[in-house]
C-alpha cells in the first residue's frame, strides 16, 4: 500500500533516450500501478496492454469475491480430487508449502474461519467466539492434498481456500513475466504493498521507502534495489476499529482472529508470490519469531513493525534504518 511503500524518493538520473510510460488501474482488490522504460514509445504500450491483460486473468482465476475457478472449487469440497487448472494447482501447492515451512502460521484454509469476518460491513460485526472454534475445524493445510500430474486437488467436506496472501504476489509475478516477453528491461509493477522492480529508473536504482504504519511521516528504511521484490503486509489495509480494538483481515490461522503478530511486515525476495506469503505468515508470527525465520531463509531479507511500533530487521537489512526524527 502506498502507506508504506514510495517510489522514486531520489531523483532519477535523466536519460534522454529512454522514456517512461505508466498504467494506473484497479484489479485484485488494490490499485495497480505499471511503469515501464523503454526507446520505443509504442512498444511500451503494446507492452503495458498485454500486462493488465495477463493480471486481470489472474485474478479472474483466483479471486474468491465473485465466480471463478476457485470458488468452484470450494464449492465441491468433500467430493473427492478435482481437477483444475494447471496454475491453479500449481499456486496451492505453493501455498502448502509455505505452510509447512511456517508451521501454519500461513494457510490457505484459513478461508473457513475467513467466511466469518466482513471489514466492509456497516456498522461492523464480531462473530461469536462459538462461530469461530467450530470454523477452525475447517482449517488445516495439513489435510488438503495437490497431485500435479492430475492437476487435481482434494479437499475435505468444509473446507475452504483462500489466496489473498498469495494470489497477488503471483499476479505481480505473471505481469512482471509478461513485460520481460516483450523486451522491457526497466520497470516495475505494484500491486498495493506488493511490489517488483526490474533494471532501473533512469539510470539510478529504483529507491523503496518503507514507512511507519502508524505514522506516515516516519521513513523507516530506504531499499535501494533492482531485479527484486519488496512486499508488504499489514493490519492497515483492511480494518475496523471496535470498542477501542483493531480488527484487521489478515488472520490468524490458528485463532481464526485477526493476527496479533505485528503491524505490518515488509519482505524483499526474488519471487513476488514466495515474498507476498512469508509477509502474510510474519504478521501472525511477530518480530522476534519472523525475523528468525527469515534469518534461516535464503536471499530473504524483512523489516517487521511490532505491536509497540519498533521496528526489527533481518541480518541483511542491518544498516538500511533509517533514524526518526523524534527519536
Amino acid at each position: 500500500m502506498t502507506l508504506l511503500l514510495i517510489l522514486g524518493l531520489i531523483a532519477p538520473v535523466q536519460d534522454a533516450g529512454l522514456q517512461l510510460r505508466e498504467r494506473n488501474l484497479a484489479v485484485m482488490g488494490t490499485e495497480l500501478e505499471l511503469k515501464v522504460l523503454g526507446e520505443d514509445p509504442a512498444k511500451l504500450e503494446i507492452a503495458l496492454d498485454a500486462a493488465t491483460a495477463e493480471i486481470r486473468r489472474v485474478e479472474d482465476v483466483m479471486t474468491d469475491w465473485r465466480p471463478s475457478p476457485l470458488t468452484r472449487l470450494n464449492e465441491m469440497a468433500g467430493a473427492g480430487p478435482i481437477v483444475v487448472e494447471p496454475e491453479l494447482a500449481q499456486l496451492i501447492q505453493r501455498g502448502l508449502e509455505i505452510g509447512y515451512l511456517t508451521e501454519g502460521a500461513f494457510d490457505i484454509s484459513y478461508a473457513g474461519a475467513g467466511v466469518l469476518w466482513d471489514f466492509k460491513r456497516t456498522p461492523p460485526q464480531i462473530p461469536s467466539a462459538e462461530a469461530i472454534e467450530a470454523s477452525l475445524s475447517h482449517v488445516d493445510y495439513r489435510r488438503v492434498r495437490v497431485d500435479l500430474e492430475e492437476n487435481s486437488v482434494l479437499l475435505p467436506e468444509g473446507m475452504r481456500l483462500g489466496l489473498g496472501g498469495i494470489a497477488k504476489g503471483y499476479g505481480v509475478d505473471r505481469t512482471m513475466a509478461i513485460l520481460l516477453e516483450h523486451g522491457i528491461e526497466h520497470g516495475m509493477v505494484s500491486a498495493g504493498g506488493d511490489l517488483k522492480v526490474l533494471g532501473r529508473k533512469f539510470g539510478e536504482l529504483w529507491q523503496i521507502a518503507i514507512r511507519h504504519p502508524r505514522d506516515r511521516e516516519r521513513v523507516l528504511a530506504v531499499l535501494p534495489v533492482s531485479n527484486t521484490c519488496v512486499m508488504t503486509s499489514g493490519d492497515y489495509e483492511r480494518f475496523f476499529i471496535h470498542d477501542g480494538v483493531r480488527y484487521h483481515h489478515i488472520l490468524d490461522p490458528r485463532t481464526g482472529r485477526p493476527a496479533t503478530g505485528c503491524m505490518s511486515a515488509t519482505v524483499v525476495a526474488q519471487n513476488a508470490a514466495y515474498a507476498d506469503s512469508l509477509a502474510t505468515a510474519l504478521c501472525v508470527l511477530g518480530p522476534e519469531e519472523g525475523i528468525a525465520l527469515v534469518d534461516s531463509l535464503r536471499g530473504v531479507e524483512a523489516l517487521v513493525v511490532g505491536l509497540n511500533g519498533k521496528p526489527l530487521v533481518s541480518n541483511g537489512l542491518r544498516g538500511a534504518e533509517k533514524p526518526s526524527k523524534k527519536d
